[in-house]
């Protein structure tokens, strides 16, 4: 299934959240996510929340301050390389 397309907006709070869950290993409270994205409004931090959650890359735990969680369609897609193999370039991707 090919991935929804998200907005420069949604995609700066993505790449905000992937960064904050790989330094961390958790999930920042949402007023983080405003100051480190620069939203001015906690609803707009909001709403792209939901539209991440709507589009399948992030799930939220209701009633939890640090209760985002990326999903696998988050992940990024294994990269394929070629290898030469004798005189033939094969194809191999990175997945197990």
């Amino acid at each position: 299934m090919a991935k929804r397309t998200l907005t420069q907006k949604q995609q700066t709070v993505f790449e905000f959240l992937q960064r904050y869950v790989s330094e961390h290993q958790g999930s920042p409270l949402i007023r983080e996510i405003q100051q480190g994205c620069q939203i001015t409004s906690y609803k707009s931090a909001i709403d792209r929340l939901n539209a991440l959650e709507r589009k399948g890359y992030i799930r939220r735990t209701p009633n939890k301050h640090r209760g985002i969680t990326l999903t696998e369609r988050a992940l990024p897609e294994p990269e394929a390389a070629a290898v030469r193999v004798g005189n033939e370039t094969v194809q191999v991707s990175s997945a197990l």
